[in-house]
């Protein structure tokens, strides 16, 4: 029996790692895209892209199936700090990352999965796709551009047979936030629900094989969504309050 095809983008280390891991273990024949090989053992081929270079993801793609059954695109980067203090040419760069490395990667292989009338296309976004929090701007626009781009996608994708869906944890310590230094500041204690690789790429797996369309990871994370709905601009006010407090 042939196994269904996986590509995960960015799955070099930490939670893209996980998740290729993961869907290996959920019987998938699995395709790591990403600029750095991964650790032996965590998918079933791995494929150098740079997902920032169009030409890049259209060579990496033709090395993969043309038969794809599910995308996970994982792939971030990081650009941290002050806002104003953040160089033009490091932003934009994020977003050829962050934003249009996923539209390439999708262009290749959605046509295919509309025309088979199947396949299932998910992206792992952060809490900043969905609510506002300091000192990452750039990042949580791109995340926040991802998510609306998901959603208007699956209004054309949802006829022709094809589910896109996206899932957002809060911080996950894997070294991501301090990969690259922090403009303007340096970087701050983050706290999270103390949610794992493991625990996001179970998640991952779970939202592929159920009906819902996106889904928040983290007990603090959802905690913070919910206030948002019965309380706009609690979770504003309190951050406001912490900040000025680290101004004094």
């Amino acid at each position: 029996m042939n196994r269904p095809v996986a590509i995960v983008v960015g799955g070099s280390s930490g939670l893209g790692a996980a998740i290729a891991r993961a869907l290996v273990v959920d019987g998938h024949r699995v395709f790591v895209l990403s600029r750095t090989a991964p650790p032996a053992g965590t998918c079933d081929e791995f494929i150098a892209c740079d997902v920032s270079r169009d030409e890049a993801v259209v060579q990496a793609l033709s090395l993969a199936p043309r038969e794809v059954d599910c995308l996970v695109y994982v792939a971030g980067e990081p650009v941290m700090g002050l806002t104003l203090a953040v160089p033009q040419e490091v932003a934009r760069a994020s977003f050829e990352v962050n934003f249009w490395g996923l539209d390439r990667v999708v262009r290749g292989v959605l046509p295919g999965m509309m025309e088979r009338g199947r396949g299932t296309i998910l992206s792992v976004l952060s809490l900043a796709a969905v609510r506002a929090v300091p000192h990452e701007a750039y990042y949580a626009g791109a995340k926040a551009a991802q998510a609306r781009f998901l959603e208007c996608l699956s209004h054309e994708a949802a006829p022709r047979g094809v589910r896109i869906k996206y899932l957002c944890p809060g911080f996950v310590d894997t070294g991501f936030l301090t990969r690259r230094p922090w403009f303007g500041m340096s970087a701050p204690v983050v706290q999270g629900s103390n949610v794992s690789p493991l625990v996001v790429a179970a998640e991952v797996i779970d939202l592929l094989h159920g009906s819902e369309a996106r889904r928040v990871v983290g007990w603090r994370e959802r905690a913070i969504v919910l206030a948002d709905r019965v309380v706009p601009g609690l979770y504003d006010r309190l951050l406001q309050k912490r900040l000025r407090g680290r101004v004094k």
